[in-house]
């Protein structure tokens, strides 16, 4: 058996199998034979069967698995002992036409086109700067982040009036044409829940507050729904393609006017939100809430850290992939999900991934960062609790966690998924530490005006 490597450029190389009759021979004969001790055939003893009878059935589906078997194993040692980094998976050649004889159990020759890795030194100082932002808290926030906790506790209850943007109103709404007729076959008698807080035409806003019950007003539901094609959709109860052709007035009638009326601070309400027993009075809640807004706010500021240094290791290493190579694997490996139609624009968010997956794997591998049973443990619980926060479950029992994690890991790449996360957290740390880190305190609308100004820039 020959390989033999021939590298076209940096990024693309030609790797060739040559297997002779020799290298498979011996093995394929014990096939034959131990079929022919098997095999149950009419008209001979079990070990009777003429080994010409034997490769006649079975000759050639065992030559081709054989080899192909010979093949895998050549080609994936090579690229293993000369540590040959490659992309997606060798595919056979579209410049080189390999050789085979399955029908005279001959030699075979098989040419795989590969997708090399690129090969880079880290770009990483402390030369490169960073600032972590420190959240400074005022009790605005804090009395406004109660004021929504009570609100999402709170009942609701029907009014014949519409008396703050809070309020949400329940109307039936028509299309209608200049006249103010019903639209034929437009959109009639909808019911569509508004509330005017969430609308940014101040006009329109205007027209929410100070209904009453039965009032009659005329709409632009494009202002309406803030030109969303999608909530336009699900609102009106329509297919996206109908929402050109939509008509700019609508006629709507008051059908209920629902108000929240926020949750007491009172114990029942502390148990409710931060779990029995946590705090018992409204000094005691206060504090939790600062408490949890500041960690909440750590965590974004930390996030935001985390993105300005994959923006700037994504700068720093200016990696040149087998563009060709790569899309055409995608088509050939995923042919339900990319063509030739799709596959240019698609690429583009693919060789983002793989050029910060390339960059993070160097990182690791250069700067000996390990990953322990622990920490995909830890990983794994933290992901199931916020997950559950997430359904409104504020304060999970960390019973419940286990059990809902238990099912999280009956999916096979859940625990790898894991260990990515782990992986990229570990190595966002390692970073951190070989750059330079500079602290600034921030109020919070000024940071959220300096992650702004990080997303435009993108």
């Amino acid at each position: 058996m020959n390989v033999t490597f021939e590298k076209t450029d940096d990024l693309n190389a030609i790797i060739g199998i040559e297997i002779k009759n020799a290298d498979y021979q011996d093995n394929l004969n014990k096939q034959f034979k131990d079929y022919r001790k098997k095999a149950k055939i009419p008209g001979f003893r079990p070990g009777t069967v003429p080994l010409g009878m034997v490769k006649q059935m079975i000759g050639k589906s065992a030559l081709f698995e054989e080899v192909n078997r010979l093949t895998s194993e050549a080609l994936y040692k090579h690229l293993q002992d000369n540590k040959i980094d490659i992309l997606g998976q060798p595919m056979t050649s579209i410049d080189k036409k390999g050789e085979t004889d399955f029908e005279n159990y001959g030699d075979f020759t098989f040419y795989f086109d590969l997708g090399l890795a690129p090969i880079f030194d880290l770009r990483i100082s402390t030369k490169d700067k960073l600032t972590r932002y420190e959240i400074e808290l005022d009790e605005k926030e804090v009395e406004t982040e109660i004021t929504n906790l009570r609100r999402q506790n709170g009942k609701l209850e029907n009014k014949d009036k519409s008396e703050t943007e809070n309020d949400s109103i329940v109307l039936i709404m028509t299309e209608v044409d200049k006249k103010g007729e019903h639209n034929d076959g437009g959109v009639f008698e909808q019911e569509v829940t508004v509330l005017p807080e969430v609308v940014k035409s101040k006009k329109v806003k205007k027209q929410l507050v100070g209904l009453s019950v039965d009032d009659k007003l005329k709409l632009d539901p494009f202002e309406l729904f803030n030109d969303n094609e999608m909530v336009i959709t699900q609102s009106l109860g329509i297919e996206k393609e109908a929402v050109e052709g939509l008509n700019k007035t609508f006629k709507a009638v008051v059908k209920e006017i629902r108000r929240v009326v926020p949750a007491e601070l009172n114990q029942e309400f502390f148990d409710l939100v931060m779990g029995p027993g946590t705090v018992a009075s409204e000094e005691e809640f206060e504090a939790k809430i600062r408490e949890n807004l500041g960690s909440y706010y750590e965590a974004e500021a930390e996030k935001q850290l985390e993105a300005e240094i994959n923006a700037m290791l994504e700068d720093n290493h200016k990696l040149v992939l087998p563009d060709t190579f790569l899309k055409r694997w995608l088509q050939e490996t995923k042919p339900e999900t990319y063509n030739a139609g799709n596959v240019d624009e698609q690429y583009e968010t693919e060789s983002v991934v793989l050029r910060k997956q390339l960059i993070r794997e160097k990182i690791a591998e250069q700067e000996n960062v390990e990953v322990t049973d622990e920490d995909v443990n830890q990983t794994s619980f933290a992901y199931t609790a916020q997950m559950l926060r997430q359904y409104g479950l504020n304060n999970p029992d960390p019973a419940m966690v286990q059990n809902f994690e238990a099912k999280n890991r009956e999916d096979k790449n859940y625990l790898m998924r894991i260990r990515d996360v782990v992986v990229e957290k570990k190595v966002l740390d390692k970073v951190k530490e070989m750059i330079t880190v500079k602290s600034k305190k921030l109020a919070v609308d000024k940071f959220y005006d300096q992650v702004k100004k990080f997303n435009d820039k993108k």
